[in-house]
This record gives structure tokens, C-alpha cells and sequence, in this order.
């Protein structure tokens, strides 16, 4: 017996179900069409769907979803109607929308199995069968029943991943900047080791030996720079907060050590770290006087020698008081020894570098008018009365040594500061 059901939707359009001998149509109408949605067969168990989009006001109102339709066999469907006036197509797989009034079609986690077409010459269906096992041919798709399970749980077990890593970080990040940045001796600061299962799930399957589309480079690109900026932005913290404490000299050259990349960054040239605490020369007959560099790294084209020291925040730059009343300030006498300190070791290693490397393990170093770099106290020690002075007397100091490159710790705040911003940039430019 034939039977036309007519379903009006809020927004004045209808759901029309037409049912014909064994057969069942699903048709979505508007006032200038009309859609043939699904086509259920009892009789043979098969079902076609043809998803449409039917959000109102959007720019693919009344289009294909997909450019592939879906055929299902096997399965005891049919058009129910839910207390709530929704019809529905029953025993879809779970990773399909069922509501007529919806268009029907995948949901939303589960797009990419639509686009699988992508992939073979003239693909226009996809079957989804209980009784046929997963082929696929030069334009045939068959996913048996049981193998879309598996990618749907597949999917799902990737999404929650992405979900509990996101709220993590989001739940990390809100405690360390309300809670431990306003007060540190109640809430210690937390964190958390990095989860390299995500980073290992999205490019395991990646082949970088071949070329890849844009959208891929820039979705790359885009995981890279914000592992680099959340590296960067933890570092950030943690030097700021060293640099606002009060710690020895110790300490500052271990932060370094741990993040050498840091040193990198502030030197602003490709250096690697090449060894801490490493001997240069210098020792006397009675095994005194060697010298020892907070680091020594090597340039990573030439190999040439970089020494680095470091100083503590908290030492002073100037004298306190003017030379002679003269508005000149003389250096403070930790500067100076800290500059006589790395000369020497400057000069003791292009003296003795060939004796150096005689029973060094890695040789590949060389020491061609060696390169200095010293971090050391703060600008803000300069502020306060006859502010211009000290500056330009610190100012002429650091800029007339030869080879040899002074900057303070705030200054090093200030460049990784303009860097992350740098990185911000990027990362908006992407998206």
C-alpha cells in the first residue's frame, strides 16, 4: 500500500517519505527543489544515501556533501520517527548521522572516509556491506562492517588522545599562570613530560622523501612551530623566573646547560655546544692557573671556538660612585675581572690548541682568533640617579672590546621576548 508522509520543518522546508510497495524514499524539499536523500530496498537489503547539506543559510545549502553517495547492504533499515518529530533512517553504522532532517552523511570526525575516493579513477559510491569482505578496485570501494568499526574506533582512540593532551596543557597552563605566578609559595609551579605518542601518530605515516601537498607543508609547519613556541614559552618562564631570584653563579651556568638552545639563540650565530667546563690551557708547572670556560662551543660550519661565560643577574656593572666627579663610571670590578677572565681563556686556547687536540676524542674544533661572550648583570642596575651617564659609561666599555661580546640578562629577556613574538606571527600566518 503507497503512503506519503509530509514532515514540516521550522524553517518551512519538508521531509517527504514516500513508501512504494517494498520500497522507501526519503526526499528533503524547499520551496525550489526537491532532494532525493535515501532509497531503502527491504526486499534486496540495500540502501542507497545520498547526503546533501540542509543548513539554511549556508553557502552549500541544498549541494552534495561528499562527491561520493553511500550504498549499504545487509542492513534491516528503515524510517523511524522519534518522540521528538525527528525522522531517522535505524541501523546506520555509528559513524554516520541518521537524521533526515540532518542530510544524513558522515559525522563530522569521520569526514575523511568520504574522501577516500579521492584516491581511484571515477569513484562515485562507497559500499558498506555485512556480507562482502573490504576491497578495493580502480573505481569499487567495499568497507565491510566489521573493518569500519575498526577505523571508527581507530579514529576515536587518535581523537580522545588529541582531547586529553589539549585539556592537560589547557588545565597546566591556567594553574601555573593564576595560581603559581601570583603565589609561588603556596602553589609550586607544575609540569608535565611531554606526550610524544601525538607527535608519533600524526607524522609516523608521513613520507618526506617524497613532495607534499601545501596544506600538508603548512599543517608540518604549523605542528613545528608551536612545539618550538611552547618549548620557547616554557623557557621563557623559567629564565625569567631565575633572572628575578637570587641564586650562585652555579645555578644560571646549569639552567644554561640544560637549555643550551637558549645559548644559541642569545649568540645569534649557528653554534653548537661543544663541552662544558672545558679545559683550555693554561696550567703552570705545578698543575695550577688552568683555565676553565662556563662553555665552549664550536661553529657548526667552520668549527671555529665560542666561549661563553656567565655571571650572575645580580652583579653589579658599574662602580657606584663617579670617577673623579667627571659623569664617568668606571666598570665594576666584576666586569673587568669577568672580561680579563675570558681573554685569558681566549688566549690560552689559540696558544695550546694544537696540543689540545692531541688526545681529544673529537677533533673537529679549530681556534681562529676565538670569539667571547659574557652574560652578565642587568640594565636595570643602571636606572635611578645619573641614569644617562652610567649608561653611556657601560655603553663605551662593552662596545670597544674586541671579540668579545657583553649582554646583559634582560637584554637576553627582551630578544627571546621579540623572538616568541616572531614565532606568533608565523604561526597566525599559517592558519
Amino acid at each position: 500500500m503507497n503512503q506519503n508522509i509530509i514532515h514540516n520543518l521550522e524553517n518551512s522546508d519538508q521531509i517527504k517519505i514516500i513508501y512504494d510497495e517494498e520500497k522507501i524514499k526519503c526526499l528533503y524539499i524547499n520551496h525550489e527543489k526537491e532532494i532525493l536523500l535515501a532509497e531503502i530496498d527491504n526486499h534486496m537489503q540495500i540502501t542507497k544515501i545520498y547526503p546533501h547539506c540542509t543548513k539554511n543559510g549556508s553557502t552549500s545549502y541544498l549541494t552534495p556533501k561528499y562527491d561520493v553517495n553511500f550504498i549499504f547492504e545487509g542492513y534491516d533499515n528503515d524510517v523511524e520517527e522519534r518522540e521528538n518529530g525527528i525522522y531517522i533512517i535505524s541501523d546506520l553504522p555509528k559513524v554516520f548521522i541518521n537524521s533526515i532532517e540532518y542530510g544524513l552523511g558522515l559525522k563530522k570526525e569521520y569526514i575523511l572516509i568520504a574522501q577516500l575516493s579521492t584516491y581511484l579513477d571515477n569513484c562515485q559510491s562507497i559500499t558498506i556491506s555485512k556480507t562482502k569482505e573490504t576491497k578495493v578496485d580502480n573505481n569499487i570501494i567495499v568497507i565491510n562492517d566489521n573493518d569500519l568499526d575498526k577505523i571508527r574506533r581507530g579514529i576515536d582512540r587518535i581523537t580522545n588522545l588529541h582531547r586529553k593532551e589539549s585539556f592537560a596543557s589547557k588545565k597546566l597552563f591556567l594553574y601555573n599562570e593564576l595560581l603559581h605566578n601570583n603565589n609561588s609559595i603556596l602553589f609550586p609551579q607544575k609540569k608535565r613530560t611531554g606526550q610524544k605518542d601525538i607527535i608519533y601518530k600524526i607524522i609516523k605515516d608521513t613520507d618526506f622523501s617524497r613532495p607534499i601537498s601545501k596544506s600538508d607543508k603548512r599543517s608540518l609547519l604549523n605542528i613545528k612551530d608551536e612545539i618550538e613556541l611552547g618549548y620557547f614559552s616554557t623557557m621563557k618562564n623559567e629564565f625569567d623566573k631565575i633572572v628575578n631570584n637570587q641564586h650562585t653563579e652555579s645555578s644560571y651556568q646549569r639552567f644554561f646547560e640544560k637549555n643550551s638552545l637558549l645559548l644559541t639563540l642569545f649568540i645569534g650565530s649557528p653554534y653548537m655546544q661543544f663541552n662544558n667546563q672545558a679545559y683550555v690551557g693554561g696550567k703552570s708547572f705545578d698543575n695550577k692557573n688552568g683555565q676553565y670556560p662556563d662553555f665552549l662551543y664550536k661553529h657548526k660550519i667552520t668549527n671555529n671556538s665560542f666561549i661563553i661565560e656567565i655571571k650572575c643577574p645580580k652583579t653589579k656593572l658599574l662602580r657606584t660612585t663617579p670617577y673623579r666627579e667627571t659623569g664617568i663610571y668606571s666598570s665594576s670590578e666584576e666586569l673587568i675581572g669577568s672580561v680579563t677572565q675570558v681573554l685569558t681563556q681566549k688566549y690560552q686556547l689559540e696558544t695550546e690548541i694544537a696540543t689540545l687536540l692531541k688526545n681529544a676524542e673529537d677533533r673537529n674544533v679549530e681556534a681562529f682568533n676565538v670569539q667571547c661572550f659574557i652574560i652578565i648583570g642587568t640594565l636595570k642596575d643602571l636606572e635611578g640617579d645619573d641614569s644617562k651617564n652610567k649608561k653611556r659609561s657601560f655603553e663605551l666599555f662593552r662596545s670597544n672590546q674586541k671579540n668579545l661580546r657583553i649582554i646583559t640578562y634582560d637584554e637576553c629577556q627582551e630578544q627571546l621576548n621579540n623572538f616568541l613574538q616572531v614565532m606568533k606571527k608565523g604561526l597566525i600566518s599559517y592558519e
